[in-house]
């Protein structure tokens, strides 16, 4: 008999993570990271190619502390969440891949293993046609020119950067270990207009590497196929495709929180995309969590899934900034609404929407409200655009600040 998730983190500890067992993130600038939410720590293997980077050194000796019941400082967003009561990535990767915890018992002593990455996530350059707030050049090819303005960016920067797509490296260990992939999560930039993306799927259909998961995090901004690749043709092959449109916000805040997103094109996507929509990747911020419950009616109206992560960074668009007559109106609010909405939302629901709710009573942050007005104006002024018409149930906070 198997033992369950709960006898292997007591025969272990209750800090390791399976992701650095099973799991490869390449990050936009051609480092590696443990997992897309480690990305705000410095990445590692700059250079070197998939497999050299999944046994470095790095990789050994964070397995090695995490086998040893240690806290590594990469996993930090995970452990404070955990603390605060908020079910951390860590927790839900660790259900999602409980079959591969053997493999910590098959660590070698100087924390190699011997197994190939089964999950993979390779970011294939930054190019995006939005320029959501919580964002930047860095993930944002469309965000370049706004950011050289507000002197973000130096002048001389690419606005496009790709280092995945065309390096040798990299298509040689994908060749080595394809057999072994069983997951790939892509993301952006925007994953329907990278180049990168349309090849991957194109190697693995010609090399009949097709039982595999694909999942994707994107805007839903999709018109026509880029080049001559056929998307859904594509998406035929593969044992499992699931989308997980990203959506911030309702409406026309959504637009003012994602420029770049028309709320007609959206809904229409969604009934274009409906068969292949699996969740709905909802972000708890200063921008969204006004109107999170109308997005969520919205997307319950349509029979579908969501989930609410709570923003890492930047710190000063958390929803921990706000001020405790914010956070009190807000709960109100939240209280008042989630009452009717009990029968229309699952148990898992139910729980993301209260963990953004401890997300944001957590702590104060409040000391980061100037920053954070500081460089929304410089938005609004570029865009011509208002928060405190946007949001009038924050522009009393807003102008105070």
């Amino acid at each position: 008999m198997e033992d369950s998730l709960e006898q292997v983190e007591q025969s272990h500890n209750n800090k390791i993570c399976i992701l650095p067992w099973v799991h490869q993130f390449g990050t936009l600038s051609g480092s590696y990271g443990l997992c897309c939410f480690s990305e705000y720590f410095t990445g590692f293997g700059h250079g070197k190619s998939p497999l050299e980077a999944f046994n470095d050194d790095h990789m050994k000796s964070i397995r090695l502390a995490m086998l040893a019941g240690e806290e590594v400082e990469p996993c930090k967003v995970c452990y404070d969440w955990e603390r605060s009561g908020v079910e951390s990535p860590r927790q839900r990767s660790n259900k999602r891949f409980f079959k591969y915890t053997r493999l910590y018992d098959q660590t070698a002593e100087d924390g190699s293993v011997n197994n190939p990455p089964i999950y993979i996530d390779f970011r294939f350059g930054n190019l995006c046609n939005f320029t959501c707030r919580m964002c930047g050049a860095f993930s944002s090819s469309s965000w370049a020119k706004e950011a050289k303005h507000h002197g973000y960016l130096d002048e001389s920067a690419p606005n496009h950067y790709d280092h995945w797509t065309n390096n040798e490296s990299f298509w040689r260990d994908i060749d080595k270990f394809k057999e072994y992939i069983k997951v790939i999560y892509f993301a952006g930039g925007e994953p329907f207009v990278q180049e990168g993306h349309y090849k991957l799927l194109e190697f693995l259909v010609k090399n009949n590497c097709t039982d595999i998961e694909l999942n994707y995090n994107t805007n839903l901004s999709y018109e026509r196929s880029l080049k001559s690749y056929d998307i859904e043709e594509l998406w035929s092959n593969f044992s499992k495709v699931g989308v997980w449109p990203s959506i911030e916000g309702y409406k026309e805040k959504a637009e003012y929180n994602r420029k770049g997103l028309e709320w007609d094109l959206f809904c229409k996507n969604v009934d274009r995309f409906d068969k292949y929509i699996t969740t709905f990747s909802m972000l708890s911020n200063v921008y969204t969590i006004t109107s999170n419950l109308e997005t969520i009616k919205y997307l319950k109206s349509l029979n579908k899934n969501f989930h609410i992560t709570n923003l890492v960074g930047p710190s000063h668009l958390s929803t921990t900034i706000f001020s405790k007559d914010v956070k009190k109106s807000i709960m109100s609010n939240y209280k008042n609404e989630l009452y009717d909405m009990t029968n229309i939302l699952e148990r898992d629901e139910m729980n993301c929407i209260l963990d953004s709710l401890r997300h944001m009573n957590s702590s104060d942050d409040s000391h980061l409200q100037k920053l954070f007005k500081h460089h929304n104006r410089l938005m609004d002024r570029y865009r011509n655009e208002s928060f405190e018409c946007v949001f009038p149930e924050l522009a009393e906070w807003y102008l105070n600040i």
